[in-house]
């Protein structure tokens, strides 16, 4: 990325933007600051179609802060501009679900039942918020505890959502017909998680494996193993000299369930290995 005045400029306000309180920082004159940086326009272009939501905040002060890092090494290409298929991906998760704060504005009276509803969806709808922050302060290893920790924010965030759609499906079905949804319907929306269909894996038998087999196995589980990780830390199969690595999307979680697969199933294949000494 080319060094100019605007990017200098820019970077001055974008410090001041970052050390100003949560609470005061303006969205826009954010994304504005970010545009005259010159600091990839496709993110700058993606924030401003989808104008101030959840997820767009969290990108934008993700951003500003890789743009402050570009003055370091403006080559590295972590900074290069990114695609805006990727993007879109990687946001995808974060249903655009109501801001529950719009819901305060309506001034009519409603039924306890849809009163309690909603609580519980204002609680979840921050609590997502929360997970989604911490989760975009996370930095850009690929170490066990960063790689664990960005899971199991993710998992929760998906958990979260999927509470809130069945909450709200019940609030739009009121909206739509006047249908007050019951204490148990908002418990059992309130129970709601993310289903995933799979069905239980049994432990792969070493022991019926001869010691050819095993070591055989070891060495492509090894080799299959690292293609993964550095894909995780430089998006590519081999090595490389400088890291870059994977941004959160859908494929970074689908890559690290299968690194932690792979994982596992080296250490019972050294295991077992070890056993027969």
């Amino acid at each position: 990325m080319k060094l100019t005045q605007d990017y200098f400029e820019a970077r001055k306000e974008a410090m001041k933007w970052l050390n100003s309180q949560p609470e005061t920082r303006n969205y826009a004159k954010g994304l504005q600051i970010l545009q005259k940086s010159g600091f990839k326009p496709s993110v700058a272009a993606l924030l401003a179609r989808n104008g101030e939501k959840e997820w767009t905040r969290e990108k934008l002060k993700y951003s500003l802060r890789q743009m402050l890092q570009v003055y370091y090494n403006p080559d590295d290409p972590r900074f290069n501009d990114e695609d805006v298929d990727a993007l879109n991906d990687e946001h995808k998760e974060l249903v655009d679900l109501p801001n529950p704060e719009d819901d305060t504005q309506s001034k009519t009276p409603k039924p306890t039942e849809v009163e309690k509803l909603m609580e519980h969806y204002a609680d979840y709808h921050k609590q997502r918020d929360i997970a989604n922050r911490e989760r975009a302060e996370l930095p850009e290893t690929n170490d066990d505890e960063v790689t664990a920790k960005r899971k199991e924010l993710s998992e929760k965030m998906e958990g979260l959502t999927a509470k809130m759609e069945a909450l709200w499906a019940l609030r739009k079905r009121y909206d739509e017909d006047g249908t007050i949804p019951t204490f148990e319907e908002i418990e059992k929306a309130c129970a709601e998680t993310v289903t995933v269909k799979k069905e239980e894996e049994k432990p792969e038998d070493l022991t019926a494996l001869d010691d050819a087999t095993l070591k055989r196995q070891r060495s492509s589980t090894k080799t299959m193993l690292t293609k993964k990780q550095n894909m995780l830390l430089y998006q590519t199969q081999s090595k490389q000299e400088k890291p870059n690595p994977m941004p959160d999307c859908p494929k970074r979680v689908v890559l690290e369930k299968e690194v932690e697969h792979l994982q596992a199933r080296l250490t019972r294949l050294e295991y077992e290995i070890a056993r027969r000494k």
